[in-house]
């Protein structure tokens, strides 16, 4: 699977595309402390006015201002590494959690999997957005500044959410992927052997369950960014949503949030458009640069898996014939069907 990704083109450029985005916004950060320009106003070389904010896009502001003044474009590269970063370490989150508890009771018995699945066939029924949004509207919207908390408790607190309500169908997956490889010949082989669980894990079914999980993070990425787009159309910012006298406002540049942010301020009447469709677009290419990650990692593990070593029937009834003809039963059967041929 390493070897196929390598040689894959697409692949590299996709990995190039988000790893300069990303430099860029800590570069942002590192160099100019996350700050982003802001214009109000702008003037002619002798000195006429010529418009106030949200300024058309142009040289100087790449993708022009927004009603604030603030540059989109900075504001692009510098909530980049919010959102790319939020998106990341849920997926993960909710994997290495999803491990932790579905790998053991894949272990389990058949019984204690359909009680589960039982259970947690409940959990799925209800949209996790909505679930999000009743647990996150009373503890994340701040009548002003001086009532906002720690950004680590609301990070905390945020997270905590996210994580959780992914985890019920992910440990299902988890839990059906795990018993399928159990199933295998190589499986019980190892089991009827002797192996141990964590010999069985480490040895056998770890290297098996890498590619799968692998995809799995990328699908966890891009169901997390939807949450968060989801929840920022009901006005539920990351990290917290203000209100102020000119209404609800975001408290870091993060994609997701700037899409909700502006969406509320869509209009209809001129170009003004384009401060709602600059995170429209961003969000469109970040969905689709990770779905083309996702593709090409699954095209990876079909080649992975259709040039495994297939071991044919002719070959298995030579093995059987050779052993009913044994002279010596100590010797080698793939020696004895070499000393017949010659």
């Amino acid at each position: 699977m390493r070897r196929t990704l390598v040689r894959d083109p697409i692949f590299w450029i996709c990995i190039i595309i988000l790893t300069s985005l990303l430099l860029m916004s800590f570069g942002n950060t590192i160099f100019r402390d996350g700050q982003v320009d802001r214009i109000s106003n702008r003037y002619a070389d002798d000195g006429t006015f010529i418009a106030t904010s949200p300024l058309k896009p142009s040289f100087d502001q790449w993708l022009g201002t927004d009603r604030s003044g603030n540059d989109l474009f900075q504001m692009m590269v510098e909530g980049f590494k919010w959102t790319f970063g939020v998106c990341a370490f849920v997926a993960l989150g909710r994997l290495i959690l999803g491990l932790m508890i579905g790998i053991p009771l894949a272990f389990r018995g058949k019984r204690l999997h359909g009680i589960l699945k039982i259970v947690m066939d409940g959990f799925l029924v209800l949209p996790v957005s909505l679930l999000a949004l009743m647990l996150m509207l009373s503890s994340l919207i701040f009548p002003e500044m001086l009532a906002v908390p720690y950004l680590s408790d609301r990070l905390t607190f945020e997270f905590t959410i996210l994580i959780v309500l992914g985890l019920p169908s992910l440990v299902l997956y988890i839990i059906g992927e795990t018993r399928q490889i159990l199933t295998q010949e190589f499986m019980v082989v190892a089991s009827t052997l002797g192996g141990g669980t964590w010999h069985r894990f480490r040895r056998h079914l770890w290297p098996h369950l890498v590619p799968t999980l692998s995809i799995i993070f990328m699908q966890q990425f891009i169901q997390t960014l939807m949450l968060l787009v989801q929840l920022s159309l009901f006005g539920i910012f990351f990290s917290g949503t203000v209100i102020l006298y000119e209404g609800i406002t975001p408290l870091i540049f993060e994609w997701a949030s700037m899409f909700g942010y502006y969406f509320n301020q869509f209009s209809a009447v001129s170009w003004i458009n384009h401060m709602f469709l600059v995170p429209t677009i961003g969000i469109a290419l970040l969905i689709f640069l990770c779905n083309l990650l996702t593709s090409r990692l699954e095209r990876a593990y079909r080649i992975r898996r259709h040039d495994q070593p297939v071991i044919e029937e002719t070959s298995i009834v030579q093995n059987e014939a050779a052993v009913t003809s044994l002279d010596d039963p100590f010797v080698p059967v793939r020696h004895h069907i070499n000393q017949e041929t010659r």
